[in-house]
């Protein structure tokens, strides 16, 4: 069940609990983080989107607020929490945004989900798991501290025009990562293979990639129906560095006369 007015917002799951940030009314859209973020990284978006959507970020299993994650890491597993969590809020049907790994989830609950989405937005995420990457993060996070990783790993998500007040907040951020949560989501994303997903999609779907992502490359081919928005000036986290031109694009795509 949801909490109560007055409350930290914290949903119960199967297997634990989880902890959503809300704003806004209306038709309602998922916000879903990264493997180095939380909750937190969203707040450009909870706070200009909320006049038009009922905008909801949850942390994912193992991060920030949530309770830590259970059994054998996947992408299933976080699609089947996010599953649980719309279903104590009563959303059947939702906008879905995922960010980095945080789309592959989506690509996921997608897959699991069929009707539940109503449209659905990637921003520089994968279809595919990466073993050389899971060997760089797990060696990171298991001989670093947090705030090690997020002194290694942050700034790299931004393009090098980023403010220095920004990378400060990525940073801060990134430190709040717990090892244990971390290592499950670097396992489960190097498993992970969502390349049918997009193919067989019958939703509007929307791709926005930061035009300076050296974390996650553009794709070299935009599914078909798909829609691909190229924001320059950013990096990987292009929804913190660029807010109001990725929220414009979200907005426009999300009317009900566009997607």
């Amino acid at each position: 069940m949801p909490a109560g007015e007055g409350c930290v917002p914290l949903a119960t799951v199967a297997g634990g609990s989880i902890h959503y940030e809300t704003a806004g009314e209306g038709l309602p859209l998922v916000l879903l983080h990264g493997i180095g973020s939380n909750s937190r990284s969203w707040r450009r978006q909870l706070a200009g989107l909320c006049s038009d959507f009922k905008v909801i970020a949850w942390d994912a299993p193992g991060y920030g607020q949530s309770s830590d994650p259970a059994g054998k890491p996947s992408m299933r597993f976080y699609a089947d929490r996010l599953r649980g969590l719309l279903d104590a809020l009563d959303l059947p049907r939702i906008f879905l945004l995922g960010h980095s790994t945080g789309g592959v989830v989506a690509q996921e609950f997608c897959r699991a989900n069929a009707g539940a989405v109503e449209k659905l937005i990637l921003a520089d995420t994968s279809k595919r798991g990466s073993k050389s990457k899971l060997e760089e993060r797990l060696r990171m996070i298991r001989t670093m501290t947090p705030a090690q990783l997020a002194a290694e790993r942050g700034p790299r998500l931004l393009s090098p025009s980023a403010p220095e007040s920004l990378v400060r907040e990525v940073v801060s951020i990134m430190s709040e990562v717990r090892p244990a949560g971390y290592e499950f989501a670097a396992i489960a994303l190097a498993e992970s293979d969502t390349q049918d997903v997009l193919r067989d999609l019958r939703i509007p779907t929307l791709l926005i990639w930061g035009g300076e992502d050296e974390i996650t490359p553009v794709w070299d081919e935009v599914p078909p129906g798909a829609r691909l928005e190229v924001i320059p000036k950013a990096g990987h986290l292009c929804y913190a560095e660029q807010p109001e031109k990725f929220n414009d694009i979200v907005r426009d795509f999300l009317s009900p006369l566009r997607g």
